[in-house]
């Protein structure tokens, strides 16, 4: 299948008003019952101010910048209003296709905007998000070992795939 959205664009979510996420990974999905065979794309997202991940299909993405501009973007981008992570919660559109949310712990290293952020506190800010999806990847890893599901691999490669595109910035 071929999508409209790849990774590192930002995009914005139905339901999810004034809110931009970063395309982290997808997953082509054709499932089969009783009925017939369906098939369509969801997306794993992380929301590009605070850190929230979110799942959603396609129909629900709207293109907001691609990934070649998305630093400049975010550069510029008012983070003034932006709302407070959700916590989990399920959200469902007119069509019924869903999202699921899941809260960071904190908003990281924005509340200040990126321009005004001190060398040191920049550098301690990308440790700690380093940290953090370093023992997610142990996470997943440990998951995919003990119990063989391959959604756990399946994640565990997507934080990878996040923390290389994050070094190459």
């Amino acid at each position: 299948m071929k999508t409209e959205f790849t990774f590192g664009d930002i995009v914005s979510v139905a339901g999810y008003e004034n809110r931009i996420f970063y395309v982290d990974a997808w997953r082509e999905v054709k499932a089969t019952d009783e009925w017939g065979v369906s098939e369509y794309v969801e997306f794993e997202l992380t929301d590009a101010i605070n850190g929230e991940f979110l799942d959603a299909y396609e129909t629900d993405l709207r293109l907001v910048c691609r990934k070649q501009f998305a630093e400049d973007y975010l550069l510029e981008y008012d983070v003034t209003n932006y709302p407070e992570p959700s916590g989990a919660a399920f959200h469902f559109t007119d069509d019924y296709s869903f999202g699921i949310g899941y809260a960071k712990k904190e908003a990281v290293g924005m509340a200040n905007g990126p321009k005004e952020t001190p060398k040191r506190e920049q550098a301690a800010i990308a440790k700690r998000k380093t940290d953090e999806l370093l023992d997610e990847y142990n996470d997943y890893t440990r998951l995919y070992e003990t119990f063989g599901d391959a959604e756990y691999k399946t994640k565990a490669d997507a934080v990878i795939t996040k923390m290389r595109r994050e070094a190459s910035e």
